[in-house]
């Protein structure tokens, strides 16, 4: 018996293949973007970071020099993707991204590639990771360079600040799980918490363009899109300051902040 898909994410509204050849090419295509990902990181894993540590001894030196090369690593992925004409992109403001400093960036996450894209348009990235990774596969890059959620909240607001304070930004997608293709999760309290404990701004930023099928929650893996390649449109939304929920008690805080910050995000209909 098959697993019963939550309706939000289910898919039997897509438009029927029109192009068999652009649909094979694609499908295949895609497929060669995950061997191509995942040769890339094992690469990255087992020579590239051992060498970068004998010139970047320092750790603080070498987790902000390593988030400046995860960054241009990401963008080359996505030139890949946009020559392979898997997925386009196109942002409203990549000076202003570029430019961030010490803010916490939330986003929907409607697809897979959404990180991918986000830690390629910002160059300073920090998130905050699964404990889980930390003994994966990933874990020559993810361990130095990210903070893990396996210390508690205190522990954890207190290595997003040390991060923040150095000029990085923190990028977390409030919803904790990919955005389902109809309507949107529940926000999780968590960014608006460390938001309001670091006193950092909110830098909200909208992912859009067009249905991510293939590439969302429950979606089958090897699956594109029917009809067209995946293109994504960035969208940066005014920032969110602290000073009106200052005197508010903590939860009230946090919640005024999340209703905000979803307010914002949901502003974008594309």
């Amino acid at each position: 018996m098959s697993k019963k898909i939550d309706p939000k994410y289910a898919a039997d509204d897509l438009p029927k293949v029109k192009n068999p050849f652009s649909y094979l090419y694609r499908t295949f295509a895609k497929i060669f973007v995950y061997i191509f990902f995942g040769l890339g990181t094992l690469l990255i894993c087992l020579f590239i970071f051992p060498l970068l540590h004998l010139f970047w001894r320092d750790k603080a030196t070498f987790r902000k020099n390593g988030h400046y090369f995860i960054s241009c690593v990401l963008g080359f992925v996505c030139n890949v993707m946009s020559f392979l004409r898997v997925s386009t992109y196109e942002v409203s403001d990549l000076k202003a991204l570029r430019n961030l400093h010490s803010c916490i960036i939330v986003a929907n996450h409607p697809s897979l590639l959404d990180v991918i894209y986000t830690f390629a348009l910002v160059r300073n990235a920090d998130c905050i990771i699964r404990a889980g990774l930390r003994n994966s596969p990933v874990a020559g890059i993810v361990r130095p360079l990210y903070i893990a959620n396996d210390n508690d909240f205190d522990v954890m607001v207190a290595a997003c600040e040390k991060s923040l304070k150095s000029g990085d930004n923190l990028i977390i997608f409030p919803e904790g799980t990919r955005t389902p293709r109809h309507g949107i999760n529940p926000y999780k309290k968590g960014a608006a918490r460390i938001a309001l404990r670091t006193g950092c701004n909110i830098q909200p930023l909208h992912i859009g363009g067009g249905d991510k099928y293939g590439l969302g929650k429950h979606d089958p893996w090897y699956k594109v899109h029917p009809t067209h390649r995946y293109h994504y449109k960035f969208t940066v939304l005014p920032q969110i300051t602290m000073d009106k929920y200052k005197d508010l008690e903590p939860a009230i805080a946090a919640k005024h902040l999340s209703d905000d910050m979803r307010a914002v995000i949901e502003s974008i209909n594309d």
